[in-house]
Formats: C-alpha cells, sequence, structure tokens
C-alpha cells in the first residue's frame, strides 16, 4: 500500500474474454490496494434471498437490482464498501462495473477520484479465450449474444467508448503488465498534480 500516493478509484470495464481479471490482478500487485467487485455485491444478494448462485440466478438478481433502484444500482450498493476501504487505504480497484451509470454515480460519489479503465481484444482473441475458460465456457454464439445484451442492455458500450484510459489486450503478460504500470503512473501523477494544485488554491 502506497501511503503517500493520491486517493484514486481505477475502475477497470470491458467485454467478456478483454482480460479484465488480469488487469485487476495486475492493479492489486502494483497498488497493493483492496478490490469491490461488483458481481460480488449480487452474489451476496442471490445468496440472502436463499438461491443457488448461477449466472441465470445473478443475472435475474442484477437485473431486479436495477430495475428497483435504476442502472447505478450496483455502484449504490457498493459505495458503502468504497467508503469503508477508503479509512484505510489511499487507492481501491473495481472490478465489474457493467454501466455507464454506474460510472456517473462513482463520480459523484467520489468526485475527482475515478479513473475509468477500458480493456479490449480482438473479438477471435476473446472468442478463444472464452471457448478455452475451464469456467463458463462461452461459445461464439453465446458471447455475442452476451455483448449485445451488454451494449444494448447495460450500455456498457458508453462505459467503454468513454474511459479515461484504454489497454489493448491481444499479446501476452509482459506487455499487459506494461501498460497497466503506464496508466496506475498517469493516474498518480495527474492526481498528484490536482491534490498540489488544491494546495496553492
Amino acid at each position: 500500500m502506497n501511503t503517500d500516493a493520491p486517493r484514486s478509484i481505477f475502475a477497470v470495464v470491458g467485454l467478456a474474454g478483454t482480460g479484465k481479471s488480469s488487469v485487476v490482478g495486475i492493479l492489486k500487485e502494483i497498488l497493493d490496494a483492496p478490490v469491490v467487485y461488483f458481481g460480488g455485491v449480487v452474489v451476496a444478494e442471490v445468496r440472502r434471498r436463499g438461491l443457488e448462485v448461477t449466472e441465470a440466478t445473478e443475472r435475474t438478481v442484477r437485473e431486479g437490482l436495477r430495475a428497483e433502484h435504476g442502472m447505478s444500482a450496483i455502484a449504490q450498493l457498493a459505495s458503502e464498501d468504497i467508503d469503508q476501504h477508503f479509512t484505510s487505504y489511499r487507492e481501491i480497484i473495481i472490478d465489474g462495473l457493467y454501466s455507464y451509470a454506474e460510472c456517473e454515480l462513482l463520480n459523484e460519489r467520489f468526485p475527482g477520484l475515478v479513473s475509468l479503465i477500458a480493456v479490449h481484444a480482438t473479438k477471435a482473441i476473446r472468442e478463444e479465450r472464452l471457448a478455452q475458460r475451464p469456467v463458463r465456457p462461452l461459445s461464439a454464439a453465446e458471447l455475442h449474444s452476451r455483448d449485445m445484451r451488454e451494449i444494448r442492455t447495460l450500455d456498457k458500450g458508453t462505459a467503454i467508448a468513454l474511459a479515461d484510459h484504454h489497454i489493448l489486450n491481444n499479446t501476452g503478460i509482459t506487455e499487459l503488465q506494461d501498460q497497466v504500470k503506464a496508466v496506475v503512473a498517469a493516474v498518480r501523477q495527474s492526481r498528484g498534480e490536482r491534490a498540489r494544485a488544491a494546495d496553492v488554491r
């Protein structure tokens, strides 16, 4: 944990198979920071309702929460965890941001602290990765259906398009690590400059 780092939230977004989990893992190694997993909010609610945790029950609960609380529902529920982490850490990682509404809510709750990182990979590479995934593999048709649902229903495409930083994950782990390190350096520099400017004012 870097106690001298300015307060920051690193929020990772991307379509399935782009390597979001890899980016989150690298961020965790670099920052030594806690991870707020938005999917964990949904899983906790599924269990609270006494349901078996499956992809279907998670989707049903997730859509129900959004119908009741709006498209930013998951971010609303996760905000308490973020506040709690900020009592002990300067930097926090968010894994699993889905919609631009969630990003907007985070920016309202934590103004000036959110850096949205979009992870990309070509469709062919994504299809190959997900077909070989040991847990919940997806066929090319299933991936296409999921992409369309996330883009059309959840507005994930807007969050990806308007991200502050973009990472292309088509090659190996070394190149990915280099890109993530560059993003962290850029965010810390930007936050530090803002903090110094605020002190001057």
